[in-house]
C-alpha cells in the first residue's frame, strides 16, 4: 500500500483528510489510463468493509475473479460485488504475520490503484492486516443488490 499502509491505519488514520487528498488527486491523473469498469467501481460504488468469499485464479488464461459481499456506496444495503481481472501478471497475497490470527482476511478496509507501466496495480488491504496485490491490464465488474433476511 502506498496511500492507505498499515502504519497509517494503525495509528488511527492521522491526518485521513490530507491522504485522501493526495491519493484522490493521484486517482484524477491517471482516470484516463484506467478501464472504464474501474473507474466506475470507483465512482459509484465501494468495496470498504466488503468480505472476499471466493477468489478463482486462473492461471492459463491470466486472469482473477473474487466475489464479495459488501455494500453500496452510502452503506445503506448488501451488494454482492464480481470483480474480474484480465492479463493478469501478478497477484501476491500477503496474509497477518501474526502468530495466531482470530479472524480470516476480516472486512477490505482500503485499496487503491497505481498505473505501473502499461498496467495498474490494485493493492488492497484488510482488517486482518493481510494485503492482496493484482497486476493485470484490464477489469470488469457487476453488481447485485443483496436481500437481507429477516429473524424469525
Amino acid at each position: 500500500m502506498k496511500y492507505f499502509t498499515p502504519e497509517w491505519w494503525a495509528s488511527g488514520c492521522d491526518d485521513a483528510q490530507m491522504v485522501f487528498q493526495q491519493y484522490e488527486n493521484y486517482l484524477a491523473s491517471i482516470r484516463p489510463q484506467l478501464p472504464p469498469k474501474l473507474v466506475e467501481l470507483e465512482a459509484e460504488h465501494t468495496l470498504h468493509d466488503a468480505e472476499i468469499k471466493h477468489i478463482v485464479s486462473d492461471f492459463n488464461n491470466r486472469t482473477v475473479t473474487m466475489i464479495l459481499n459488501g455494500w453500496n456506496r452510502k452503506l445503506e444495503y448488501p451488494v454482492r460485488y464480481t470483480v474480474h481481472f484480465s492479463d493478469v501478471s501478478l497477484f501476491d497475497q500477503r496474509l497477518p504475520q501474526q502468530d495466531y490470527v482470530e479472524e480470516e482476511l476480516g472486512d477490505l478496509g482500503y485499496w487503491e490503484c497505481e498505473v505501473i507501466g502499461s498496467a495498474i496495480e490494485l493493492r488492497m488491504l484488510f482488517v486482518s492486516s493481510a494485503e492482496f496485490r493484482i497486476v493485470f491490464a484490464d477489469f470488469d465488474f457487476t453488481h447485485e443488490r443483496l436481500k437481507i433476511k429477516q429473524k424469525d
